[in-house]
């Protein structure tokens, strides 16, 4: 597969899994645009970037948490690049804490914000680009999204919502010739959900005590999600739409002592 004069939008790319399938797309010679609020890490990822396909990279520095700078990120890439055939929405926070926490209200509009509304008006904005090019959106949700979660319930709730956003986008954009899909993460050790519970104390074996656990008894990989990623953004997808792809290790499978 090769992406070479496709424009691939990741938001969250500064680190993680967005970060991964920036390095994956630039192995496959796409031009990319690199969004993330941590301009270190981001300037750095995109110079990685830069060395794999020797193709300049262009980066916004902006906070999802603010949803007007969604059409900031649009208009940005489509100056740059003038068209946008790949939109990867995967920027996210944490949301470590249920309904009964003291700081449920004050948290909850912001994961919200970064976790489902920037990724809903990004898509919104960059729609018209995206039919004239015959494109795809990928959204990051999470396993959460369809597993019942006690201590996580903001991000679960908009990780669900982001998952029926997709298919009624799909529903929608797709006799204009635009694919919508998600993709569902389950443990990933770089994973801002489970890395960042406050709830416990993360022993040194709690990676290998969780991976246990799974029906695949492994963690799901960054490189793995990147990999379903390309295949649904690439030709060989071109007939999936709608589609939510859990890659989990079996996590949805069965009930976790998490």
């Amino acid at each position: 597969m090769n992406f070479a004069d496709k424009v691939v939008l990741i938001s969250g790319a500064g680190s993680g899994i967005g970060r991964e399938m920036a390095l994956r797309f630039a192995k496959l010679s796409a031009k990319l645009s690199l969004i993330d609020i941590n301009s270190i890490t981001l300037n750095k990822v995109a110079q990685e970037c830069k060395n794999i396909s020797k193709i300049n990279v262009h980066t916004v520095i902006a906070d999802l948490g603010d949803i007007n700078n969604a059409k900031y990120i649009v208009d940005s890439t489509k100056q740059e690049y003038g068209r946008i055939d790949v939109l990867i929405n995967c920027a996210g926070i944490s949301g470590g804490f249920g309904s009964k926490s003291d700081v449920f209200i004050e948290n909850m509009d912001k994961v919200f914000n970064v976790n489902l509304l920037s990724h809903i008006a990004i898509t919104n904005y960059a729609s018209d680009a995206l039919i004239e090019s015959k494109g795809c959106v990928i959204n990051i949700s999470s396993v959460f999204g369809t597993h019942p979660t006690r201590n996580l319930i903001p991000y679960a709730v908009a990780k669900a919502a982001l998952i029926h956003f997709t298919k009624c986008a799909a529903l929608e954009l797709g006799e204009k010739g635009v694919r919508v899909n998600s993709i569902s993460p389950g443990p990933v050790n770089t994973n801002i959900v489970l890395s960042d519970v406050k709830t416990r104390e993360l022993s040194d074996n709690f990676w290998q005590k969780l991976a246990e656990q799974l029906p695949l008894k492994k963690l799901v990989t960054t490189e793995q999600i990147a990999e379903v990623a390309v295949l649904m953004a690439s030709e060989k997808g071109g007939g999936i739409t709608g589609c939510n792809y859990k890659v989990d290790s079996g996590m949805a499978l069965k009930r976790l002592t998490l």
